[in-house]
């Protein structure tokens, strides 16, 4: 299953986080940061291809680069998913 996640019109982390969480239907127990983020992708059970368009506002260019690190080093730890960015 491919699952595009296009996150550039978010301007916080936090909205981000929102995001995230709505698009890859997140339980209400989702901690919205990057280590939540990292357990749910971890934990994931589907086969699935991650494709990310990551914001790339300068406000956001730390916390894309940190979110796109989660999601590679999710993958080297799930075998069941993906990543592209």
């Amino acid at each position: 299953m491919k699952i595009m996640l296009d996150m550039r019109m978010v301007g916080t982390p936090g909205e981000l986080q929102e995001y995230l969480k709505r698009s890859l239907f997140f339980p209400d127990y989702y901690g919205k940061n990057l280590d939540a983020l990292h357990d749910m992708l971890t934990s994931w059970t589907q086969p699935a291809e991650f494709c990310l368009r990551l914001p790339a506002s300068e406000e956001m260019r730390d916390y894309s680069s940190r979110l796109l690190r989660v999601f590679q080093d999710s993958a080297r730890e799930n075998p069941r998913i993906r990543v592209r960015a």
